[in-house]
């Protein structure tokens, strides 16, 4: 059985990437960093393709910077609320 949902990196610890299910992030997924093929940060949003076997990690890289940029965004406007 094959499928796929969307995550964000949340942290590496030791030899594993954290990774948390969107949209609640609350379910983690545990995967060995020598089975992903591609560069990942903490913060990258991912779709991760799991056949039962391996896992294949893709990242989102234009969701990435969106959500970046809208947190930039609210903490710009924490910033000059606080002013």
């Amino acid at each position: 059985m094959s499928y796929h949902k969307k995550y964000t990196l949340d942290r590496f610890e030791g030899d594993y990437a954290i990774f948390l299910q969107h949209p609640d992030e609350t379910k983690q997924l545990l995967v060995h960093q020598g089975d992903i093929e591609v560069e990942v940060k903490e913060g990258d949003i991912v779709t991760i393709y799991d056949n039962g076997q391996t896992y294949e990690v893709q990242v989102l890289k234009q969701e990435t910077a969106n959500r970046k940029q809208h947190i930039t965004n609210l903490m710009q406007q924490l910033r000059e609320k606080n002013k």
